[in-house]
């Protein structure tokens, strides 16, 4: 049995440098560190369990990473969980579709715990990069199932993206590079049954604690065993049902790259990307339809066969638990709420919501046809308002905004940031405004606020 650990390390090895990515390479990975940024400030701002996650810290007199956000230093250790946890906590962060899951805030937040130990800025965006790369490989390994029975992707193929980063970063040899890949197996977890809590966004920090952890593990010469992705009760073994070939899914390195196709998915509302199909349709009807609330009969919504599992609550009874409804998010819609921080953090739904959300029922017909170009692939909604009289209203979304398809631009998230932020947002829009790469020394101007 060959080891496919040491042979995808030594295809990590072959990554381009920096200076040999191309224009747009550089630009979706400016984009993500602008939008990770813009998220981690927003849960510092608006976040109510900010702080529980902020005293949560386990070592004390340390000052060695930043709370991004914040004028405070933590612990690395700590910085890993409260600034994944940060990063992931109202929803605004990045995710990427073929790994159904939150690069960004995993891999973004160990690689900012490294910044003591190493200053290299060139190498650090090689590393998210890295990163990206390696997570939507192990998603693809783990295979569509893997989510839908439950396990956030975002807490299991994220750990081997962020050890991958971290030990690129850190100029890792290959051994221990290989051997900290190894110990993945033994700390990867996340359930999905935490969507709509305090937990779910804790996973991104916890997997960054742990890559942090598995890092410290190794350069301190901790061994386990090896070729740990396909032997006896190993990674496949326990996770993956069907025999296949792993390598398949790494040996095409890079071709293409992960960030760029399909590239990441910037989101403008605090919520579950899932339901922007939902928005988009919705919003559709609305622009081209006028009727009153109180001629709505019913709201169907038609989804592909687990289209929607994200989605997990058809009758949230929180804004939080909101985040993860289609009917939750055609309430507000329909009756002009806002799909604000605001209703996706509030601690109970209004009885006119609660009333609206009863009006939504969600389909699921097979023989409904896939669109070639659809985000993820795959993927649709079709809304359908029926109103009193007869009339019903239809559209459907196939590449919802935002997805690869309709990309967000660096204006739309410089707007983003306006809208969440106010003019806290115009040291970070200064920052990134400039052409070419953000540097570590413009980055530790947003990074901690004095």
């Amino acid at each position: 049995m060959s080891d496919l650990t040491r042979r995808i390390v030594e295809l990590i090895q072959t990554t381009n440098r920096y200076e040999q990515f191309g224009m747009e390479t550089k630009g979706n990975l400016k984009k993500g560190v602008l939008d990770y940024i813009i998220s981690c400030y927003a849960s510092v701002k608006f976040d109510a369990n900010f702080q529980n996650v902020l005293h949560s810290s386990i070592y004390s007199n340390h000052d060695d990473a930043v709370v991004i956000g914040t004028s405070l230093k933590v612990h690395p250790y700590d910085a890993c969980l409260i600034n994944g946890y940060s990063a992931h906590a109202l929803e605004l962060d990045d995710v990427h579709s073929e790994i159904r899951g939150h690069p960004s805030a995993v891999i973004l937040s160990l690689l900012f715990s490294l910044l003591q130990e190493k200053q290299d800025t060139n190498r650090f965006y090689e590393a998210y990069l890295i990163g990206v790369e390696v997570m939507t490989r192990f998603a693809k390994l783990l295979g569509p199932t893997h989510y839908e029975k439950g396990f956030h992707t975002t807490a299991t193929a994220g750990l081997y993206g962020a050890v991958a980063a971290g030990a690129h970063y850190l100029e890792i040899p290959t051994e221990k590079f290989a051997q900290a890949l190894n110990l993945c197996v033994s700390k990867i977890s996340g359930s999905r049954s935490h969507f709509g809590s305090l937990m779910k966004p804790l996973h991104a920090g916890l997997t960054a604690q742990s890559a942090w952890q598995i890092l410290h593990l190794v350069k301190n010469n901790i061994t386990g065993s090896e070729n740990t992705i396909i032997s006896k009760n190993g990674l496949l073994s326990m996770y993956v049902e069907n025999e296949i070939d792993a390598w398949k899914y790494f040996e095409n390195w890079g071709e293409p790259l992960s960030v760029d196709q399909p590239g990441l998915w910037f989101k403008l509302y605090p919520c579950c990307s899932a339901n922007v199909h939902v928005i988009d349709a919705i919003k559709e009807i609305q622009s081209v339809h006028s009727f009153r609330v109180e001629e709505i009969s019913s709201v169907d919504l038609y989804f592909p066969p687990n289209g929607d599992a994200a989605l997990v609550y058809t009758q949230p009874t929180n804004g939080e638990q909101g985040c993860f409804s289609a009917e939750y998010c055609s309430a507000l819609l329909l009756l002009g709420e806002g799909l604000s921080i605001e209703n996706f953090r509030a601690t109970s739904i209004s009885e006119e919501v609660l009333g609206m959300m009863k009006k939504v029922k969600r389909s699921y017909d097979p023989i409904i046809p896939i669109s070639e170009t659809s985000y993820p692939k795959g993927r649709y909604c079709i809304a359908e308002i029926s109103l009193n009289s007869g009339q019903k209203y239809a559209s459907r979304v196939d590449v919802p905004t935002g997805s690869p398809g309709k990309p967000l631009g660096m204006e739309d998230l410089f707007s983003k940031a306006t809208t969440i932020l106010g003019k806290q947002a115009n040291s970070i829009i200064k920052v990134f405004s400039k052409k070419g790469t953000v540097s570590f020394n413009e980055l530790e101007q947003l990074l901690l606020i004095e």
